[in-house]
């Protein structure tokens, strides 16, 4: 993914509302969303390196990826990122120690979100800081550190913490949060080492660049009720009209 907002353990009905964007490049092979065998997940697949930006398992565990913006580093040819969505739902151990784990190992640079059923736990690869468990909150992750001041993470933040004054939550409120296209101005803009072209194009909520061949690629909206019962929706704008589809279940124990 390249913006998650996640209301976390703190609507009285849903304990879980996520909406996230996926951006890549178009002419890259991806499979929507669909259930995996080994791991037993839903996700989607990036069908070039394998892995996944979002999976979540029948019990309930899930993890969630961004890549971290870095233009000035060199090129990485390490492990695909992908594959550390897939290699934590395929383990049964706590996010943490997952986490703790993976921080010793070498990829580009990345953020992960990690669900085991009891923690959320944030960690990033490119700072010295430990994997951190998240209280019940508001987050929001793009391609830099978690909650950063990013106008499009404080924009998408804002409109989840909108969603929490409305009855009822669905899933057209939180599409509607991830397909802003406005851009931001050019002094809020961050500076990742990028071309200031690429910087006010990705900017965006949901990004259209198609002089780039890039773009906002799908948007997933996840709702968990107290009850257990899980709805998804993935938009998919590969194609024009855009194309949903939605998937129902109950959490297994």
């Amino acid at each position: 993914m390249c913006l998650i907002a996640v209301a976390h353990q703190i609507h009285p009905d849903y304990p879980l509302m996520l909406a996230a964007n996926r951006d890549e490049f178009r002419q890259r092979p991806t499979q929507r969303m669909h259930y995996w065998h080994q791991p037993n997940m839903l996700a989607g697949k990036d069908l070039e390196a394998g892995g996944t930006w979002f999976g979540i398992t029948a019990d309930g565990r899930w993890a969630a990826l961004t890549n971290y913006r870095d233009g000035r580093a060199g090129s990485h040819h390490g492990a695909s990122r992908g594959q550390l969505c897939v290699d934590f739902l395929h383990q049964n151990q706590s996010a943490i120690s997952f986490a703790e784990k993976v921080s010793r190992q070498h990829f580009a640079g990345y953020n992960l979100l990690l669900w085991d059923g009891i923690e959320l736990i944030y960690y990033s690869n490119h700072t010295q800081a430990p994997p951190q468990a998240l209280a019940p909150g508001i987050y929001g992750l793009s391609n830099a550190q978690l909650d950063s001041n990013w106008p499009k993470v404080e924009k998408a933040k804002a409109g989840m913490q909108n969603l929490l004054q409305q009855s009822p939550v669905d899933h057209q409120h939180l599409q509607a949060i991830m397909h802003d296209g406005q851009l931001a101005a050019d002094h809020l803009l961050p500076d990742t080492g990028i071309a200031l072209a690429w910087e006010q194009r990705l900017s965006a909520c949901f990004i259209d660049a198609p002089a780039m061949d890039y773009g906002t690629r799908t948007c997933i909206s996840l709702l968990q009720d107290r009850h257990g019962q899980i709805q998804i929706k993935e938009r998919d704008f590969d194609q024009v009209p855009s194309s949903d589809q939605d998937f129902a279940f109950s959490l297994t124990t």
